[in-house]
């Protein structure tokens, strides 16, 4: 459900799935089996955001394992991840995946650098699935799918932008990516991913279940600003796998102490059936560990649970979704954001006390002011920046922590 000043309004499809545990196998009548996992970047896994972990927890090593394992286990048809890390991505994802039987890609991200060190991969039963058509954008892969019957499956795999007051940002992404999908030839639609916003109140849930931001939606507690009802509609029905009788099931926690369904899994219920979701947790006593201990863990290596559904067809041969002219013709290209000013408005409503947001902009400040290669001095003084930043951070709250990183 969606909820806001104005009530609830459900975006289940037309019939609700069984729930299965995270253990158990789909339904053998299954046509497509999809599981979605942000797996948690070496880049970003941090010692100091997760001072609750073992360091030997967090190593790309020990984690990169588990990760292989649990996708065995899943077995899925079209697994979708986020935060892979490019050079992990040829290194060790993709050969370890191509031996269970996978084929894949990963985004082609023009912005690909030390600042962006991962992106979204896509991978797919080879025997299965045939890839049509993949396209890219900064925080979406798409890729056309096409079965043996000739039955083709647009998948979004998405990672939203992050900022919790970048509602109608995260919007406008979902917008442009469903605007350049629609000209293409499909018959069924899934989108999914991290949207770093709750499924259960967001401005991207609500743009999904019914094509615009209706006025009263809320995201993280305040309303959705007023800007979101200029986003374009994007032209297709769709439905939520993940219903909200699911109270209990949470994807995303760091200390167990706040709990949030960041990743969700959105489906076009004119073609598919969602027949089955699988919760987040493998029984009554895996949830409560990650409610005491939090995430990562030695049995979860990410900060992040995976989900996962099963679909059939509705019928053998179900018509285009979206074609020719009716392919969102009018809709305009998102604005390009000001990252400048992105950043500034999120330090406004970071946690922070005024001695700390005054070290915060201090330690931030790049010393450089040519392009060339720095002095052996300006190295130091760089260096010694990160390490005064990275006390920082362990002095400040958790909330203000997962703003800043």
């Amino acid at each position: 459900s969606i909820d806001g000043v104005h009530g609830t309004a459900f975006v289940l499809g037309m019939q609700t799935p069984s729930h299965i545990s995270r253990t158990c196998k789909f339904p053998p009548e299954a046509d497509i089996t999809v599981l979605s996992w942000n797996i948690l970047a070496p880049t970003w896994a941090n010692p100091l955001r997760y001072a609750h972990v073992n360091p030997a927890i967090l190593s790309w090593e020990r984690r990169h394992q588990a990760i292989i394992d649990e996708l065995s286990q899943s077995a899925s048809d079209i697994v979708c991840l986020q935060e892979v890390e490019f050079s992990l991505f040829d290194e060790d994802l993709f050969p370890a995946l191509v031996s269970l039987g996978y084929y894949g890609v990963i985004q082609k991200d023009s912005k690909r650098s030390v600042d962006h060190p991962a992106g979204n991969a896509t991978f797919w039963l080879d025997d299965k699935f045939r890839l049509e058509h993949e396209h890219s954008r900064s925080r979406t892969l798409t890729t056309l799918l096409l079965d043996a019957s000739g039955r083709g499956v647009a998948v979004v795999n998405c990672h939203l932008e992050g900022a919790p007051r970048e509602a109608v940002t995260r919007v406008k992404q979902l917008q442009s990516t469903l605007r350049q999908t629609a000209p293409l030839r499909h018959q069924a639609l899934i989108v999914t991913g991290d949207f770093n916003c709750d499924l259960r109140s967001s401005a991207s849930a609500a743009y999904l279940a019914f094509g615009a931001v209706p006025v009263g939606v809320q995201e993280w507690g305040i309303d959705v600003p007023p800007a979101v009802s200029d986003v374009p509609p994007h032209g297709y029905s769709l439905a939520s796998a993940y219903g909200a009788d699911l109270c209990d099931e949470f994807s995303f926690t760091v200390r167990g102490t706040s709990v949030w369904f960041l990743d969700q899994m959105w489906y076009s219920p004119s073609s598919l059936q969602a027949m089955a979701t699988r919760s987040t947790f493998r029984h009554a006593e895996h949830r409560c560990a990650v409610m005491q201990h939090g995430l990562p863990s030695a049995t979860d290596p990410s900060d992040h649970l995976p989900i996962a559904a099963a679909f059939r067809w509705v019928c053998d041969m179900p018509p285009d979704l979206i074609s020719g002219d009716d392919a969102l013709a009018g809709s305009a290209p998102a604005p390009t954001s000001d990252p400048a000013k992105e950043a500034e408005e999120l330090l406004a409503a970071c946690p922070l006390s005024d001695v700390h947001r005054a070290e915060w902009l201090r330690v931030s400040k790049l010393p450089l002011q040519k392009k060339q290669k720095p002095s052996p001095e300006e190295v130091a003084e760089l260096k010694e920046l990160q390490r005064q930043k990275e006390l920082l951070l362990a002095d400040v709250s958790e909330e203000a922590r997962s703003i800043l990183v």
